[in-house]
């Protein structure tokens, strides 16, 4: 049994203009019946066109997943914003606290002459 427009467009979930552009385009080969519409041999549709795996919704059923798809694809980058945000938040306070210690810490020749001094001191 042929495919028509329609019947092609929803066995691989896509548009009915995607089909008759490959048709127009030559990578479908096509044929119109007495009532004018296209007819399409599934063999020659699915070598282009790779069908929906069995079970796959398609209409609004279909565009209702993307939907929700799509709102949790935005919620995702809302969230990984906010992670680098704290990230960004945490490095710099570690940034700054690293330079306090070393701040605090006493100069390489200072460090030198409190060890020598502390030496001289036990002997």
């Amino acid at each position: 049994m042929a495919y028509n427009l329609a019947t092609a467009a929803a066995a691989a979930g896509i548009n009915k203009t995607t089909v008759l552009r490959a048709i127009r385009g030559g990578r479908i080969s096509a044929q119109r019946s007495e009532t004018g519409e296209w007819q399409i041999e599934p063999a020659e549709f699915h070598r282009v066109y790779a069908p929906l795996p069995a079970g796959q919704p398609t209409g609004p059923v279909a565009e209702q997943r993307d939907a929700m798809a799509d709102t949790l694809v935005a919620e995702l980058r809302s969230v990984i914003a906010d992670l680098r945000s704290d990230r960004d938040h945490w490095r710099n306070n570690a940034d700054h606290w690293r330079t306090q210690a070393q701040l605090s810490l006493p100069k390489p020749e200072e460090a030198k002459a409190t060890w020598w001094h502390w030496l001289r001191l036990a002997s």
